[in-house]
């Protein structure tokens, strides 16, 4: 339980001004979810799911967070954007 509040932490440390739903994973993966997606942009705007996954490693190799936590949070996006693949159908 305390490696979800890490990882939370993390996340909310990294996307500052994002607000999550609870304090566990669950919340992380539908954040997450919502910014792959793009979904906090206006429809014209969004960004492909390929170039907000890109974007968020970037911001994530970039940052202040210790090795532990960046590679928590890479793999959690790696396996969010595997999910959302596959759940619009598109080759991975």
């Amino acid at each position: 339980m305390d490696n979800d509040k890490e990882i939370a932490a993390a996340y909310t440390a990294l996307w500052n001004n994002r607000s999550l739903a609870g304090a566990g994973i669950d919340a992380v993966r539908q954040a997450i979810d919502l910014e792959l997606l793009d979904k906090m942009t206006h429809p014209r705007l969004r960004k492909p799911l390929l170039e907000k996954y890109f974007s968020a490693m970037q911001r994530i190799v970039n940052s202040q967070l210790n090795p532990v936590d960046k590679y928590r949070l890479v793999e959690l996006h790696t396996e969010r954007l595997q999910h959302l693949r596959e759940e619009r159908g598109e080759q991975l």
